[in-house]
């Protein structure tokens, strides 16, 4: 993880330096000319959501690399419309603006500007430069140096914006190396996604259209950070850190939506890190492989009692689920049978296996297999039932304190930080992966309209292969 902190605090000043054209600095940033663009660029400083005081406004072209753009609270979402394209090239920042208090205040009704997309969005961030949506008050942002914080007081829960929503009709959404922070804003009682509710941080709702997040990093939000209610979908590498306040998955898969969620990290999600469901009425059947993830302190905000943490299947979810390590979680991998209210989850059509658990007490290791549900020990698993003691096979990351002390907050415990959830050589997930299986790659190989890389399984348990694939946080 120290990766990617190095990587932000030096991304902090590279707002100066592309805003200020004299800074002797200018030339440490390198930005490449051949990146791709369509239609005209979008002037720099330019506020994406008005045009003369318009209230919302249609946008296309490309925003150009390196440059700074805003959305302003006063006014509606900016949309993107059925066959147009935005382009955000590498580098790019674009800062929600608005009052932090009064009955205007950025992330109420009518205050919560997003993109709505029914063209085609492609956000084509990079490793030395990725694009940012942040808000651009300091003073309304989540202070790390506090973390461990309050659920109740951090600002990272707050929703200030209407992230990106997918219309039905909507094109592809693509975001690569892209940084999502604070979203969740209030939608207007006109949203055609999801009105007068707390938006989604990605609403992706397309069956016929594709959706890539890759190598993201999705910082705070309301409630669900990504719902896919219908699409082809490839979510690898990214990395979820404070997502939803009481109530949100960091990925919620429904009807209509088939692909691989792999290699990603999430620390302090509310509900489920990674859930599918068949709600929605939509075909085909939502499939998820979920493969290679890392989930650490899951489910503890969670108000709705037995659910969230991890991982799961229900309502008619189908999937695979290899190789994943769920550490300190309210709950287990989580197969539901159908005795409560919800309905079971497709159980004809789902397999798991290689489960890595680790619990510091009896509240969370006697969870492994969630009460009211039928998982089951599964070949490979590591810790697998509900009898393993407390700290047993210690998953040895590289700066990631195991055992807590008796008295942690794990719902306190919801941030990255400086932790490095990578594997020391001497961890007993070190070659206990499981690869004879294929992820569905359901979408095309392409550095612009398509997943850069499909990461095929692993053969250490986890996010981090020993190797240096996977995430690259």
């Amino acid at each position: 993880m120290k990766l990617f902190k190095s990587l932000l605090l030096l991304s902090l000043p590279a707002v100066f330096l592309f805003s200020c054209s004299k800074s002797s600095n200018d030339q440490q940033i390198q930005i490449s000319t051949q990146e791709y663009h369509t239609g005209s660029f979008i002037q720099n400083g330019d506020t994406l959501n008005s045009k003369n005081k318009s209230n919302g406004r249609a946008i296309k072209g490309t925003l150009k690399a390196g440059q700074t753009y805003y959305l302003s609270s006063d006014y509606a979402a900016a949309t993107i419309n059925k066959g147009d394209t935005l382009v955000i090239q590498s580098g790019v920042k674009v800062y929600i603006v608005g009052p932090a208090s009064g009955a205007n205040a950025i992330g109420t009704q009518e205050h919560a500007p997003g993109i709505l997309v029914n063209g085609t969005l492609l956000s084509l961030g990079t490793k030395e430069n990725p694009n940012i949506f942040t808000v651009q008050n300091t003073a309304l942002k989540s202070d790390p140096t506090k973390d461990p914080q309050d659920p109740n007081t951090d600002p990272a829960f707050k929703g200030y914006w209407g992230g990106i929503q997918g219309s039905t009709t909507s094109g592809d959404i693509i975001l690569k190396w892209t940084r999502l922070e604070y979203v969740g804003g209030l939608t207007p009682a006109n949203s055609p996604t999801r009105p007068t509710l707390s938006s989604y941080g990605v609403f992706f709702q397309n069956p016929n259209a594709n959706f890539v997040l890759e190598d993201c990093w999705l910082y705070g939000s309301h409630d669900d950070m990504i719902r896919v209610a219908g699409g082809k979908y490839e979510i690898m590498r990214n990395t979820f850190e404070k997502v939803g306040f009481i109530a949100g998955e960091c990925v919620n898969i429904k009807s209509g939506s088939v692909g691989d969620i792999a290699y990603n990290v999430a620390v302090g999600g509310t509900g489920n890190c990674f859930k599918s469901a068949n709600a929605g009425g939509l075909s085909p059947q939502a499939n998820m492989t979920c493969y290679n993830n890392t989930m650490v302190t899951g489910g503890y905000r969670q108000q709705k009692a037995g659910e969230g943490g991890s991982l799961d299947f229900e309502n008619g979810g189908r999937g695979l689920a290899y190789n994943n390590f769920i550490v300190n979680c309210a709950y287990g991998l989580s197969v539901l049978g159908g005795s409560g209210t919800t309905p079971a989850a497709d159980t004809t059509n789902i397999k798991y296996g290689y489960t890595y658990n680790y619990g510091d007490n009896t509240a969370i290791t006697t969870q492994f297999l969630p009460s009211g549900f039928i998982t089951k020990v599964q070949t490979g698993d590591i810790n697998g039932g509900n009898a393993t003691v407390p700290g047993a096979n210690n998953p040895k990351f590289v700066n990631y304190p195991l055992p807590m002390a008796a008295n942690t907050a794990f719902i306190n415990l919801d941030f990255v930080g400086n932790y490095n959830f990578r594997l020391q050589s001497s961890s007993p997930a070190v070659g206990k992966g499981y690869t004879d299986f294929k992820p569905y790659a359901v979408v095309k190989i392409d550095k612009v309209f398509g997943a850069t890389e499909i990461t095929p399984p692993g053969k250490d348990i986890g996010a981090y292969q020993m190797d240096g694939t996977g995430n690259q946080h």
